[in-house]
């Protein structure tokens, strides 16, 4: 068949992969001009790791790991309050974990289907008509394009979701609050240690990646607010705004990141939704299953999903009524766990109060107690799926 995804990122990269390996025509289009570089940090394990297996993409992804050997929480001094060591972490599941920028991943992907698949950069999806037969797609530009198949991987402000299912509204879910991200010149050292300082409602992180390069996370709990998402300027405004009275090193990075080249500003949101397929069009990847930066396993959930939508389309003979509902039968009951996890982990990992924050300092220190260490293995680092041969 003859497949549309739009969006280059993860979950459309990876389902470009299969579709092609399991015998399809698979053709991506995304709004930016070129593949997004950059991102945040990402912990890679779990079903993505076994996802990255059946590719035969390990040793790529090995090379793109930045070891982080500690995690440390700081005062506004620098001085260690809590923490963990990050490479005994990584013994409890095997070492099947890597972390890496999420544009390292996605290039990764890239490279292993840029050939195979036809891509179409500074475009995008102005309407989708679905027919019986077929999928009428208008593009931006102008042109028009019939497919078999529309799969949507065009993120938590899915394009194609707000076509095909209704306004984000419907499916948003805030948690209450705003991440940032971005790199600059490593102005401290070449150290891996991932190092964080917070205060009441708000987090910063900076961890070293290589090349004389500093990558910064920030989350702040506020409530919504409107914002432009695609005025930078704006955004690293509303930054400067919630941090200007953060210590440590935070004033240094606020003044540092109008000249970051890979600026990354957005809500937490999860989304929710009765049914991710309509018709002849499916989402994939946050564009369905968001689970939010501070539940994690995003493109570990994203790869899994490509996959296992794939594999369903090749058992089912390319039936996609019946691939598409196994696949979400197959998929969903987890990311809805993965959700909530991430709801009742958010308040921990940004406290807002002195006592949480307390509480969090102390339980890293000790997470390496017996039954702690396997408490977080079992609630955190475990999955319910176990992905079939297709």
């Amino acid at each position: 068949m003859n497949i549309l995804i739009s969006g280059a990122g993860i979950a459309g990269l990876a389902a470009a992969f299969w579709l092609k390996k399991f015998g399809h025509q698979p053709v991506v289009v995304e709004r930016a001009p070129e593949l997004r570089e950059g991102g945040y940090m990402i912990d890679f394990w779990g079903l993505g790791f076994d996802v990255a297996e059946k590719m035969g993409i390990i040793e790529e992804l090995r090379q793109k790991h930045y070891p982080i050997p500690e995690f440390e929480f700081v005062d506004e001094s620098g001085k260690r309050v809590g923490g963990f060591n990050v490479n005994r972490l990584r013994r409890l599941i095997d070492l099947r974990h890597f972390n890496m920028l999420r544009g390292d991943l996605a290039r990764v992907l890239y490279d292993q289907v840029r050939s195979d698949a036809e891509f179409i950069f500074g475009n995008s999806v102005a309407a989708i008509e679905d027919g019986e037969n077929s999928v009428s797609v208008e593009f931006a530009d102008g042109t028009r394009k019939d497919f078999d198949l529309v799969l949507g991987a065009d993120g938590l402000h899915s394009n194609v979701r707000q076509m095909v299912f209704g306004p984000e509204s419907r499916f948003a879910r805030h948690l209450g609050y705003y991440v940032a991200s971005f790199t600059i010149d490593n102005y401290l050292d070449e150290s891996h240690v991932f190092q964080s300082h917070a205060v009441k409602g708000k987090w910063v992180g900076i961890y070293g990646v290589g090349e004389g390069k500093l990558a910064t996370f920030f989350i702040c709990k506020s409530e919504r607010r409107e914002f432009p998402h695609h005025d930078t300027e704006a955004q690293q405004e509303i930054l400067r705004e919630n941090f200007r009275d953060v210590r440590w090193e935070c004033p240094a990075l606020l003044e540092k990141m109008s000249s970051a080249p890979d600026f990354y500003f957005d809500d937490v949101s999860q989304i929710e939704m009765d049914d991710w397929t309509e018709g002849r069009v499916a989402l994939i990847g946050d564009a369905c299953q968001c689970v939010s930066p501070v539940a994690g396993k995003g493109a570990s959930l994203a790869m899994a999903g490509a996959y296992i939508l794939a594999g369903e389309l090749k058992r089912a003979g390319g039936d996609h009524r019946e691939a598409f509902a196994l696949y979400q039968e197959k998929m969903k009951p987890e990311a809805v766990y993965i959700q909530k996890m991430g709801r009742d982990f958010a308040s921990s990992f940004v406290p807002d109060t002195s006592f949480g924050l307390w509480v969090r300092n102390k339980f890293t220190n000790l997470m390496f107690w017996p039954i702690i260490s396997q408490w977080v293995v079992k609630k955190y680092l475990s999955d319910a799926i176990e992905l079939e041969d297709y």
